[in-house]
């Protein structure tokens, strides 16, 4: 993680901590901790988030990890998140790679839908490279 990325974690953190209006919270850097009981895994790569769509629970997170040759980024619709740039993944310069590339985790304290995109790819020129998250009670 880069100085820059650590920075945007904390900054992030503290958003959440003091923000009423959010629906997710922050719950780690770049690091891979065990996710909660009916967490769900994202996987970037290709263009696309794997799967599209996923349906948790109140208190459940999701993981995204980037299994690409490039940086990637998951960055919510309404400004609710930004992981920063998610290192590709390494190995033989193959997608996927030998070693998966960064991981950025939420927790979700709302329910709701959450719209999701790449931000150096935007819905309107990669309408495919966009996901959901469904938060029930």
């Amino acid at each position: 993680m880069t100085f820059i990325e650590w920075v945007s974690a904390v900054v992030l953190t503290g958003y959440f901590a003091c923000s009423t209006g959010g629906g997710a919270s922050l719950t780690g850097p770049s690091t891979s901790p065990p996710l909660p009981a009916g967490s769900a895994d994202v996987a970037i790569q290709d263009f696309t988030y794997s799967p599209a769509t996923v349906n948790i629970r109140v208190g459940a997170a999701v993981r995204w990890t980037n299994y690409g040759p490039s940086p990637h980024t998951t960055t919510s619709n309404v400004g609710a998140w930004d992981s920063g740039q998610l290192n590709p993944a390494s190995g033989s310069g193959s997608y996927g790679g030998a070693t998966q590339g960064g991981t950025f985790q939420l927790t979700f304290t709302r329910t709701g839908t959450y719209g999701y995109h790449r931000r150096i790819h935007p819905p309107s020129l990669y309408p495919g490279f966009t996901g959901t998250v469904v938060v029930t009670p």
